[in-house]
């Protein structure tokens, strides 16, 4: 791997524009596979992730074409119901397929992840999800096999708040006769999205409550166009950089409602920014910034792709923070590295502050595995200094970015890539606003 390096405590300065959210499109990708027509999306970003499934849509036959950062996509050619492992088991998002190739084929053959290589996220909503809609399910070490024979509308219940369960209810559901109800559904704006183009190709779903998805079934699927939202994520990553470096930045192609909890959170601690429909501008010279206690919950709270910017940017706030994670246990691995850099973050138990244990994914057991260590107490102010920092995931990527561009002094960032597979042309944006960023 080549190293990054980034000379630290440089403001940045400028407008960017952020990229269509990747989220909104693998599912809408999945979605103009039920349609023989073109189904033509735009605003999608040209990543990694956004490539490997296309690879999996072009190995079943479904057509995929880039026009710059529009793909046209067609599924009237799928001719496989079975994805190949190779391909699959590397990506979560492949068990989204498994609507419409049971919609065309009556059956699916869905790779389970190779959680010897990848990180597996858990998949027993999935599956409860297809037996509530009628589906047989039968597995072996590799597969998981559907067989849609005795499918039927019916009513799925989620105990917990899922984002990809949600998207595999709607994707299953949309072609079975009669009304599904999808109960306890996700808020994420992106699943907004997919109602709005499956509609466009003759779907008939329906959010009826905020956290209530009603499907009428349809057979036929027709063509459409679509624009994906911009990355949620990516544009409170470069307003954290804005803060983080006495900086000054306009970012542009936003949603602005789906960003409403993060800019609660400026408003919070006292950072400077101004937020229209589709521009959030952000400023900080030298200002303190104010304690603040965070919590992390599915939408409409504040997600948890936001937790670690939360965390960095609380390290410059005057005084005791804390940032309480009540959807996952295991995401503040960061820490280390903050702490490192100079940061004073202590990884503790709810408890240890006065906090109640509330932890939404369901697969944790509490009574075997106990109180989870899911908050963070951050002593602030602290200068960071730069340091030599390895980026294993995604998840923890753009944080030790950020640190770095904070810090005082260089750091040297390896796995960089891990950053550009899900945010297209991350480092040349940061570069345009004036990051001192170069690879050697």
């Amino acid at each position: 791997m080549s190293s990054t390096f980034i000379e630290g405590s440089t403001p940045l300065t400028g407008d960017i524009t952020v990229s269509g959210s990747k989220n909104s499109s693998l599912k809408l990708i999945v979605a103009a596979m039920f349609s023989n027509q073109d189904v033509v999306l735009e605003n999608v970003p040209r990543i990694k992730v956004i490539e490997d499934d296309l690879e999996i849509i072009r190995s079943l036959g479904g057509s995929a074409e880039w026009a710059g950062d529009t793909l046209i996509l067609n599924g009237a050619g799928l001719s496989s119901s079975e994805i190949r492992y190779e391909l699959g088991s590397r990506l979560r998002t492949a068990v989204l397929l498994s609507g419409p190739l049971l919609f065309r084929f009556g059956k699916a053959s869905i790779p389970k992840f190779n959680s010897e290589i990848y990180v597996a996220g858990p998949i027993n909503r999935l599956v409860d999800t297809w037996k509530t809609l009628g589906v047989e399910v039968k597995e072996d070490d590799r597969y998981y096999h559907l067989n849609a024979e005795n499918m039927a509308s019916s009513t799925v219940v989620f105990k917990t708040s899922t984002h990809m369960g949600t998207d595999n209810a709607i994707l299953c559901s949309l072609f079975l006769d009669g009304e599904t109800i999808i109960a306890n559904a996700s808020e994420e704006a992106e699943i907004e999205d997919l109602i709005l183009m499956v509609n466009q190709m003759g779907g008939n779903v329906e959010r009826v409550e905020p956290r209530k998805i009603q499907v009428i079934g349809t057979n036929i699927f027709k063509d459409a166009k679509f624009s994906v939202l911009g990355d949620k994520t990516e544009a409170a990553i470069f307003a954290s950089a804005a803060i983080l470096t006495n900086g000054n930045v306009t970012i542009k192609g936003i949603k602005k409602e789906t960003l409403i909890p993060f800019v609660n959170f400026l408003n919070k601690i006292d950072a400077k920014f101004e937020i229209c429909e589709n521009e959030l501008k952000v400023w900080r010279h030298e200002e303190e910034l104010i304690p603040a206690q965070v919590e992390i919950a599915p939408t409409p709270g504040f997600v948890p792709d936001w937790q670690s910017l939360a965390t960095i940017i609380l390290t410059q706030a005057g005084g005791e923070s804390l940032v309480h994670d009540t959807v996952y246990t295991n995401r503040f691995s960061y820490v280390i590295d903050l702490n490192r850099m100079g940061a004073k973050i202590s990884n503790i138990k709810p408890t240890e502050v006065d906090l109640i244990p509330v932890i939404s994914e369901d697969s944790y057991d509490f009574e075997v595995q106990g109180e989870p260590k899911s908050v963070v107490k951050i002593e602030g102010p602290t200068r960071l200094k730069g340091e030599k920092l390895n980026i294993g995931s995604f998840i923890n990527g753009p944080v030790l970015v950020l640190a770095a561009l904070c810090a005082e002094g260089k750091s040297e960032i390896i796995g960089m890539e891990h950053i550009e597979k899900y945010l297209a042309g991350f480092s040349d944006k940061l570069k345009s606003l004036g990051a001192k960023i170069w690879e050697q």
